[in-house]
């Protein structure tokens, strides 16, 4: 199916955004295919096994793509990029008893890196807090490396908000400061991991706090802190 038309470059105040490369295109039709407003196309794109993938997840779904190559040249931010997946921004709900909230995240690489890691562990509900950050920037969508399409994303504007609606939630706090090492986590059901893009700001919280044992702990970027303490939550499910 093959259609033209014009498109500009991102806005958040837009109603659709975009992904960039095959992969992440590849990505929303497999998650988010409702969404999916249409694929543009390089006259240059490969002919392989992802490409196939993507066409019959669009005939599959009844997703039109087209072939353009000035509207890539102009979308892409990257060399090398021939498909390029335009869906409808759209809402999504927690569902789930593990959420991880993100305390003042206000990077897009490193949110979407935190996204990734998230999905990666089996943690798709994710809570952003007093955050500015604009989820359907195709930077975040890219630095997620498409994960974003498997989360439930939803923003608060404080904590106390989110607690009011999930006061069954047992919460577990991590900072650089904590009464705890990050070894003596015990998970009771449903649980929210409560990590800050500054680590520092969580030290006054009244609850019990974790912290990874390490001597240069300012010195682990929030990616890898992430990731590890995701990684413990997950040992601790397997091991139930």
């Amino acid at each position: 199916m093959r259609y033209y038309g014009n498109m500009n470059r991102y806005s958040r105040n837009d109603d659709t955004s975009y992904c960039l490369g095959m992969s992440l295109t590849v990505e929303a039709l497999k998650h988010q295919s409702i969404q999916m407003k249409e694929v543009i196309l390089s006259e240059k794109v490969i002919r392989n096994q992802e490409s196939a993938a993507m066409f019959s997840l669009c005939d599959k779904n009844n997703i039109p793509y087209r072939y353009d190559d000035p509207l890539i040249d102009n979308l892409s931010v990257k060399e090398n990029c021939y498909c390029i997946g335009v869906f409808h921004k759209y809402e999504t709900m927690l569902h789930d008893n593990e959420h991880l909230i993100l305390y003042h995240f206000n990077d897009l690489n490193d949110l979407g890196t935190v996204i990734r890691s998230a999905v990666s562990f089996d943690v798709k509900d994710i809570v952003l807090i007093g955050s500015e950050i604009d989820l359907f920037d195709p930077a975040c969508i890219r630095s997620s490396m498409g994960a974003f399409f498997q989360a439930s994303i939803r923003k608060y504007d404080d904590l106390s908000a989110y607690i009011r609606d999930y006061p069954e939630h047992h919460l577990y706090v991590f900072s650089n400061k904590g009464n705890k090492e990050l070894n003596e986590l015990k998970l009771k059901e449903p649980f929210s991991l409560l990590i800050a893009q500054d680590p520092h700001e969580l030290n006054g919280f009244e609850s019990d706090i974790y912290t990874i044992a390490h001597h240069h702990f300012d010195d682990i970027s929030l990616a890898i802190r992430s990731s590890i303490i995701l990684e413990r939550a997950y040992e601790l499910k397997r091991v139930r």
